[in-house]
């Protein structure tokens, strides 16, 4: 438990292991280390100077024999806050370059494909995207209340920012009468129908963009595709839909 929490911390398993074995040995040379520790003799001095870099190791020489002692445990909190600064200036400058890297990408990126993304980490960009871009309406089909409620919560979330940028949507309940439901009843910017004939998987179309969400085993996926002709298809089957649904 010990190694792991430190190697979440950012530890090497090694650096964990030399650190917690000078917990417990107080003052040792390396070779005691090395037994200790149980990592090779050859990585021993290599994983020493690191921790001493990273202020949890110290080093005295006495009878021209270097010994080496842990600092003190409270030493990991200021290292954590020393990496979490670390972590927010490389988040500050990748901040700057962004804009250009997206241009590099807007200008390789193919006119029509097909991707497969999977977890919130990559779908919630892609999809907070398209409302900053989009240009027409978002049709929506397939939305049912039976997912996951952190799912629910984060569309929720995601249509109160569309209705604050002022995007219009409808959607296609396979549901009703659930609080899911009732929330996007009051919503403003949206309108609701209903219909029980959709499969469970969720379909958005947007400008020439069409994405396939599911939820399989309370994992997030996206099926996104960029075409004009596939968009225009699913337009035409949700607007057939609509005419059919009850409002």
């Amino acid at each position: 438990m010990q190694e792991k929490l430190l190697t979440e911390a950012g530890l090497t398993l090694n650096e964990a292991k030399v650190y917690l074995s000078l917990l417990k040995l107080g003052k040792a040379p390396s070779g005691k280390i090395v037994k200790e520790a149980h990592i090779a003799g050859g990585k021993v001095y290599e994983t020493l100077y690191k921790l001493i870099h990273k202020g949890l190791v110290e080093v005295i020489t006495e009878n021209n024999i270097k010994q080496f002692i842990a600092a003190d445990p409270q030493s990991l909190l200021l290292y954590m806050e020393e990496r979490k600064n670390q972590i927010t200036k490389q988040a500050d400058r990748l901040a700057t370059i962004v804009p250009e890297l997206q241009k590099i990408k807007h200008l390789t990126e193919p006119q029509e494909n097909v991707y497969l993304i999977k977890g919130f980490r990559g779908v919630r960009p892609l999809v907070d995207k398209a409302i900053l871009k989009a240009k027409g309406e978002f049709l929506i089909m397939g939305v049912r209340s039976s997912k996951e409620p952190q799912f629910n919560i984060f569309w929720q979330h995601w249509h109160e920012h569309r209705v604050a940028q002022k995007r219009k949507a409808r959607l296609l309940f396979t549901d009703r009468n659930t609080e899911y439901w009732k929330f996007f009843q009051k919503m403003k910017l949206t309108k609701t129908r209903n219909i029980s004939s959709l499969s469970p998987s969720a379909i958005m179309i947007i400008d020439n963009q069409t994405f396939i969400f599911s939820y399989d085993q309370n994992e997030f996926t996206c099926i996104h595709i960029v075409s004009d002709s596939i968009a225009k298809s699913f337009t035409s089957f949700f607007e057939g839909l609509w005419n059919i649904a009850l409002p």
